[in-house]
């Protein structure tokens, strides 16, 4: 899958912006243009656009609408649509004419436009559906109060929704480049990449050039190896970037990677043959007023706070993010645990979630799916260093094996990288973590337990810890643990909620696994303050924020900088 480009082949059009906007029925289709709507910024989630509490609360259907107009000097090209990410079911028409349709609201929809459908100004309809249901990830439930939907989730953030990513019409050539893998392998002073292009045309050449423009290999195969002498490695920190130069008859396209070996070898992550320790967050797509809408500023803004903070690694809990952001990631030298949105499987209750009629085969295919749509879209990006099959999963269930099993298995057909899965239950019943390469924690004692007993943090991650380690030999990342803080709330002696105790909070959790070998990573929950869904233990939205959702830092935020400093 690449992304769409402008070079002397190929065009592109951006379809951000305003469009109209309006909730629609059931059986809604778009024959005729939107005559009651309202007008709603494309990429945002809605939700956080609008005063109105029923547009902002809705569960269901709306539709996006916008026009558009082709130049009449595009003839033979193929002419495509890419809706980079829309929650979470989504049905595309032009015209009124239906072009098809994607399920899963965190990874693009391509489309194909037929020309024979397209008149002098063309009418676009783009009609989502975010309602959770077990056959979509994240799950969730559609329950009836008083004649209403409401939506069930079983997870920690906000169901915002809206067209989240950049609406691009570009163009294709005759027999186009399809698709480009790229793989490299280091041996000592020399680089083997090797790729595979997807193409029915014929290839002219394909070149390596490094940073500064360079031709330091070339082929003029399909498929085949370039060796590059005294490569520069792609490293923390130094995210040096090769191109890969596709010429055809026809086409031309230019992908960006880095040379770089990932493994985890005696409990130890390593990069390019040198242990590495992982200090981060897990993270979310959310922003005041956009909400989960991409925008260059704030992905920038956030880079440039991970690099602030000291820290070298992100996980995209608990989706994909926008292909931008792992751009930055490369460019910057910053590693990405890439996550799936297999979350919400969980009841937090004792119903069983692996048993059919909930997360049973129809579930299974679609996590499946997911992940190869996600493996196709960030296959080439040298910050992508693992990938995150699950969060807080039942894994304890006796259903829980044999699903795993399966999507572990499909996964290792698509990745060489390293698979993770986070947890939340016990070693002692885990019946999953044994699949994974690397094993994540999220821990919240003297938070969801034990409130506020800041004391019994260091015994219990101790334990715990070592009772995971005990049972399935394999490394361990701390992915998750953080306390709810009220920026400006401060106390002395400390309490919940004020930034004292945030502070006491970490440097226990830190500590604690400090002299833990197999330990690889520590990522703070939360890099910033996020909406979540309502609930008495919110106050409009999760507070486990280093930063505050404007992105301005907490205390914490300084003790992390010197933490991380020279760790």
């Amino acid at each position: 899958m690449l992304y769409p480009v402008q070079n002397q082949k190929r065009l592109k059009m951006s379809l951000n912006g305003i469009w109209n906007f309006s909730i629609v029925d059931e059986y809604y289709e778009p024959k005729f243009v939107l005559d009651d709507f309202i007008l709603m910024a494309v990429p945002s989630s809605y939700n956080d656009l609008v005063v109105d509490k029923k547009i902002a609360n809705h569960v269901g259907l709306v539709c996006y609408e916008k026009t558009f107009q082709i130049p009449k000097w595009i003839h033979e090209e193929e002419l495509r649509i890419r809706i980079g990410a829309a929650t979470h079911q989504a049905t595309v028409y032009i015209n009124g004419v239906l072009i098809g349709s994607h399920q899963g609201g965190f990874l693009p929809i391509d489309l194909l436009i037929p020309k024979d459908i397209l008149d002098d100004k063309n009418r676009l309809s783009i009609v989502l559906d975010n309602r959770l249901t077990y056959e979509t990830l994240p799950i969730g439930q559609i329950d009836m109060k008083n004649g209403v939907e409401k939506q069930i989730i079983h997870y920690d953030f906000a169901n915002l929704s809206g067209i989240h990513r950049d609406v691009i019409i570009y163009t294709r050539p005759v027999n186009p480049i399809e698709d480009i893998f790229i793989t490299t392998k280091v041996d000592e002073d020399k680089a083997y990449v090797s790729y595979q292009i997807i193409c029915d045309g014929e290839i002219k050449l394909v070149s390596v050039k490094d940073k500064n423009g360079l031709v330091v290999g070339f082929s003029s195969d399909q498929d085949g190896m370039i060796t590059i002498h005294k490569p520069h490695l792609w490293d923390i920190g130094n995210g040096y970037l090769y191109t890969l130069e596709v010429s055809t008859i026809t086409d031309c396209y230019e992908e960006k990677f880095g040379i770089r070996e990932i493994e985890i070898k005696n409990d130890q992550l390593l990069l390019n043959k040198k242990k590495i320790y992982l200090k981060g967050f897990g993270m979310h797509e959310d922003h005041l007023i956009i909400g989960k809408g991409a925008n260059s500023a704030h992905h920038l803004k956030d880079m440039n706070l991970l690099n602030w903070i000291h820290a070298n690694s992100l996980r995209t809990s608990h989706y994909p993010y926008a292909e931008e952001i792992y751009d930055l990631a490369d460019q910057l030298g910053i590693l990405i645990i890439n996550e799936i949105p297999a979350v919400g499987l969980n009841f937090w209750s004792d119903v069983k979630v692996f048993t059919p009629g909930r997360v049973d085969e129809k579930t299974k295919q679609v996590h499946m799916d997911q992940l190869t749509e996600l493996v196709s879209r960030d296959k080439n990006h040298p910050s992508v260093i693992m990938y995150s099959l699950a969060n807080e999963a039942n894994t304890h269930e006796d259903g829980a094996y044999a699903y795993f099993k399966d999507i572990f298995a499909h996964m290792r057909t698509l990745t060489n990288l390293p698979l993770m899965i986070v947890e939340w239950v016990h070693a002692e019943i885990n019946q999953v973590a044994s699949l994974a390469d690397v094993i994540g924690l999220n821990r919240y004692f003297a938070w969801y337990s034990e409130f506020g007993e800041l004391e019994v943090i260091e015994d219990r991650i101790r334990k715990d810890f070592d009772s995971y380690y005990k049972k399935f030999k394999k490394p361990i990342i701390l992915t998750e643990f953080g306390a709810d803080t009220i920026a400006g709330l401060h106390a002395l002696p400390s309490v919940p909620f004020s930034e004292e105790f945030q502070v006491e909070f970490l440097a226990q959790y830190v500590k604690s696994i400090q002299d833990l070998d197999y330990v690889i990573g520590e990522h703070v929950w939360n890099f910033a303050d996020f909406m979540t869904k309502q609930g008495l233990t919110r106050f409009n939205g999760n507070k486990k924020g280093v930063f505050s959702r404007d992105r301005q830092p907490k205390m914490v935020a300084h003790f992390l900088k010197e933490h991380w400093k020279n760790k």
